[in-house]
């Protein structure tokens, strides 16, 4: 090597990696407790490179890093934010389904019941005889 070149040497931590990844998963469940839905969206486009990139560099690493207890510990709590996280999304789905079908419920009585207020439509009631 020249004396004027410089060795860079970068060294992956998985063990770093994993804990961006569990970070990024707790920020999803406070922001789907939060019913930030918005925000969530925006943040799990990040969270789901995260774990790409995780995935990738697991298996690039796999014999230089094994896969520890501690790994595995903060894997089980990345796992757990995704279950609560779905709950929540569910949740939300939920509501939004049952406030769709009221909305469409509302429409047809309005729809009914508008009908007999139009100007245009009306009723020709012959006197009984």
């Amino acid at each position: 090597m020249k004396d004027n070149q410089v060795s860079i040497q970068t060294t992956i931590n998985l063990h770093d990696i994993y804990q961006h990844v569990l970070t990024l998963s707790e920020e999803l469940v406070t922001l789907a407790r939060n019913s930030e839905w918005d925000d969530l969206i925006a943040r799990e486009t990040d969270y789901v490179c995260a774990v790409e990139h995780l995935t990738q560099l697991s298996h690039e690493l796999e014999k230089e890093q094994p896969v520890t207890g501690e790994l595995v510990e903060i894997l089980q709590a990345i796992i757990e934010n995704e279950r609560v996280t779905k709950i929540c999304l569910q949740d939300h789905l939920n509501f939004l389904s049952k406030e769709i079908k009221q909305l469409d419920q509302q429409r047809v009585i309005n729809k009914s019941y508008g009908q007999f207020s139009d100007p245009d439509y009306s009723i020709n009631i012959k006197p009984a005889e």
